[in-house]
């Protein structure tokens, strides 16, 4: 509601008054995750801002489905669950509740009955002041270091990324709400233009910064043969050496945040600098990721010595243009 202030107390009084929203918004939230998104880390879907059954991100694309409200930032593989990766309160406040206890596994294995009602997974709830929460969800079982009623300070330690829950991938889920109600921390309570940050996102410069949009590889690696998807997300080659004898030399790569028009890139250069293989891949949809791989079958012995990769994806305009890369290498003993 709007007050009238008398002209005697002057117009510019008035119009300070007019400038300042009823709702201004009065909350910062640092980056809730002890990784380096772009280098071990990814955000790869974002809450949806449509309001019907279609999906949209902040920023007009598609990096979301419908109804989701969380901001997901992910791990490379499965396997990095086991280093640990930390989670960090956003911002000071009240826990208003934990849950932990709950296995660490694939949903599509499990079953969605075996989540239901606690699709979180493990997790932590915060109050904050002025009506604000955050949620923080499929955390690693045994992880939770906080109970409820702790008081806590921005970048307190809460648990580490783990595989509860309703969930495929290893990630963190972050909410935020204010007065119960989803808030995209992009955008945060003033909105702003129709595609893009808003005017007054939540996330503070360092977290913006971090979580800049636009596409990029995000892991890499080689395999002795054609691999499946599910045999990277379960980390199954994680080295970087190969026997000569080997039956392929096959360079793969995920990519992360595609829309309509980027172009994906990988080539395989081996040790006398000579291309081995390489190949485009337009894209004609919008991807939350793309797996995609080259190689090469052995026809004789491999040469030994160490191999490069390189993976990039090129956006020609709009948010997130830009050419971005990941460079891998790799030894033939």
């Amino acid at each position: 509601m709007m007050m009238r202030i008398p002209l005697a107390a002057g117009l510019a009084v008035s119009l300070l008054s007019l400038a300042v929203p009823v709702w201004a918004q009065d909350f910062t939230a640092r980056l809730p995750i002890g990784c380096t998104p772009g280098t071990d880390c990814w955000a790869f879907q974002l809450p949806d801002v449509d309001p019907g059954p279609d999906r949209q991100d902040y920023a007009c694309g598609k990096l979301a489905y419908d109804g989701h409200d969380g901001t997901d930032i992910g791990l490379a593989s499965l396997a990095e669950i086991e280093r640990g990766v930390p989670v960090f309160a956003a911002a000071p406040g009240t826990v208003k509740g934990v849950r932990d206890g709950m296995q660490d596994a694939l949903v599509s294995e499990i079953g969605k009955d075996a989540v239901k009602d606690r699709e979180c997974g493990n997790g932590v709830v915060i109050e904050h002041e002025g009506g604000w929460q955050t949620q923080y969800c499929h955390l690693r079982k045994g992880s939770i270091a906080v109970r409820s009623g702790q008081k806590i300070e921005a970048g307190a330690r809460l648990g580490e990324v783990g595989l509860s829950g309703s969930t495929d991938f290893a990630h963190l889920e972050f909410i935020v709400r204010k007065d119960g109600k989803t808030v995209d921390p992009f955008r945060g309570l003033e909105g702003g233009p129709d595609c893009g940050p808003g005017t007054k996102p939540i996330w503070d410069a360092a977290a913006r910064q971090a979580l800049a949009y636009g596409p990029a590889p995000h892991h890499i690696g080689v395999a002795p043969r054609a691999p499946t998807y599910d045999e990277i997300l379960k980390g199954q080659f994680p080295a970087d050496t190969l026997p000569g004898s080997a039956e392929a030399l096959v360079l793969w790569a995920e990519f992360n945040g595609l829309a309509p028009g980027d172009v994906l890139h990988l080539t395989l250069t081996g040790p006398d600098g000579k291309v081995m293989a390489s190949k485009d891949l337009p894209m004609d949809a919008a991807k939350v990721r793309q797996f995609f791989f080259i190689g090469k079958k052995r026809t004789a012995e491999w040469q030994k010595g160490e191999y490069t990769g390189l993976a990039s994806v090129e956006r020609k305009d709009g948010l997130g243009a830009g050419k971005r890369e990941m460079r891998y290498s790799f030894t033939v003993e």
